[in-house]
């Protein structure tokens, strides 16, 4: 089993990583051929986007920027799972690791990563670190991936050595429920399930780029992956609820309705 950890804190052995370290253990210690990896947005050449649009618009072999991203990717598609952390920064996730999301944006329009599991961990000084959490896995469930479980722990500055004691003990005890689950979803190999959030999403993007020029970077990758067929329901097998696949096709037809045709 190989776990991949995309780790978004500028302070790269500070208390996100310290969290995230417990949940290794702990995979560890219950199976011990699991490995790991850490990949430190800190320390990777990840430059900014530029917000040209090429990699939506052409694909994104098109990007101008040379940097880690190809190589990140493929680490992405290489492990079983993948288990995504960062720091809470004024109710947001750190700029590293918002930085990382927006060089993907293009997997937001072309997901890919459907049969990867993750894991999502926050840490905080106080608050938000549940905010966060859902942020992060919206984005990472644009490009596919099930988030099979949300940890944010706190880890208060300037307290009391007790207090101190109590919270990473608290810490330990979910990181050991997240190993759990992240390592019994690893080992399922269950059917995936559609819920209705992504089965609009699905119906919204088969509408929006079956309608775009055919020479774009999103109309060819959904035409070669064949949601762009209208049988298609989903991005994967999966199991979908009849009513709820209705119900998003007709919410994704009354949006497509607001934008301008062969909008994409």
């Amino acid at each position: 089993m190989k776990i991949l950890v995309i780790h978004g804190s500028p302070r790269p052995h500070g208390n996100t990583y310290r969290v995230v370290t417990h949940i290794e253990e702990a995979m560890k210690a219950t199976d011990s051929e699991t490995e790991f990896e850490w990949v430190y947005l800190s320390r990777i050449n990840l430059q900014p986007c530029k917000g040209c649009y090429r990699c939506l618009e052409l694909g994104e072999g098109h990007c101008p920027i040379k940097d880690d991203r190809e190589q990140l990717e493929a680490k992405m598609h290489a492990a079983d799972g993948v288990i995504f952390s960062s720091p809470v920064y004024v109710a947001n996730v750190s700029a590293l690791f918002k930085n990382f999301v927006d060089r993907f944006a293009y997997i937001c329009h072309r997901p890919r990563f459907h049969h990867k599991k993750a894991l999502v961990v926050t840490s905080t000084g106080s608050v938000a670190a549940g905010i966060v959490g859902i942020i992060m896995t919206f984005m990472l469930e644009t490009w596919g991936f099930e988030v099979v479980h949300k940890m944010g722990a706190i880890v208060s500055p300037g307290v009391s050595e007790a207090d101190q004691h109590k919270q990473w003990s608290k810490i330990a005890a979910d990181a050991h429920k997240a190993a759990d689950i992240m390592l019994s979803k690893l080992k399922r190999h269950e059917k995936p399930k559609a819920p209705l959030k992504k089965l609009y999403a699905f119906k919204l993007q088969q509408v929006g780029f079956g309608s775009a020029a055919k020479d774009k970077a999103d109309y060819q990758y959904w035409r070669e992956m064949g949601w762009l067929d209208s049988k298609a329901r989903y991005y994967v097998p999966a199991s979908i609820n009849p009513i709820k696949l209705g119900v998003a096709r007709i919410l994704a037809q009354l949006e497509m309705k607001k934008y301008p045709k062969g909008n994409g």
